[in-house]
């Protein structure tokens, strides 16, 4: 009795499931612009236009219109929108909210891991970079400061700063936002030791210079 109890309860969550599943069967589009109603689509990016991606095998998403944008029963176009994209790499997504006449512009999803790579302008209010290091070790007593003098013998060679890619090599290879800033960093920290032992050096031969004065003011000619 259990038995056929279970088997029926197995057969009505299959039949729930599969109806369930009729009802979100997606729909091929080849224009994203022209989708007016809420459901799932999907489409290959060498078919038509408008894709997130048009180098891309194929893609699948959703619109999901507001519940306020009709007109006289019409869908007025303005919806979100939300595409992953598949290709040789690994799968991407966009998301994007069309105008009243459909159009909008698809912005890639940045994962919180991963590798990214953003082909344009990336705009933000605040960046926060974690590190585990920094250079305060300038600040330690043992620390070899090089002499001014050697530095400008390594610019007028080079054209750069000491332990700083050159120009060129930052053309070729990029740079790496936390070192290059760990390393101006260091050279700020090496700039101020500069300027306290030139800052010594004047309140030093100041002094001497107001000691020979008072020699030549106590024993005039």
């Amino acid at each position: 009795m259990k038995k056929h109890i279970f088997l029926v309860s197995l057969l009505t969550i299959i039949f729930f499931m599969s109806a369930r599943a009729q009802e979100l069967n997606t729909v091929n589009t080849k224009n994203w612009n022209s989708i007016q109603k809420a459901g799932f689509y999907y489409g290959s990016g060498i078919e038509g236009s408008n894709t997130p991606v048009v180098d891309n095998n194929w893609w699948w998403g959703i619109s999901s219109p507001s519940a306020g944008n009709k007109n006289e029963g019409n869908f007025t176009y303005y919806n979100a929108q939300i595409v992953m994209a598949n290709s040789s790499d690994p799968v991407k997504m966009y998301v994007r909210s069309t105008n009243n006449l459909g159009e909008g512009t698809w912005a890639k999803v940045v994962h919180s891991k991963g590798n990214h790579t953003i082909d344009g302008t990336l705009t933000v209010k605040e960046i926060v970079v974690k590190t585990v290091t920094g250079a305060d070790f300038v600040f330690n007593e043992d620390y070899n400061l090089t002499p001014l003098s050697e530095v400008e013998s390594f610019v007028k060679t080079n054209k750069h700063l000491p332990e700083i890619p050159s120009e060129k090599q930052m053309i070729k290879d990029g740079v790496n936002v936390t070192d290059l800033q760990i390393k101006l960093l260091q050279k700020i920290e090496e700039l101020t030791l500069y300027t306290i032992q030139q800052q010594k050096q004047l309140e030093e031969q100041g002094l001497m210079i107001r000691e020979l004065q008072s020699t030549i003011n106590n024993n005039p000619k």
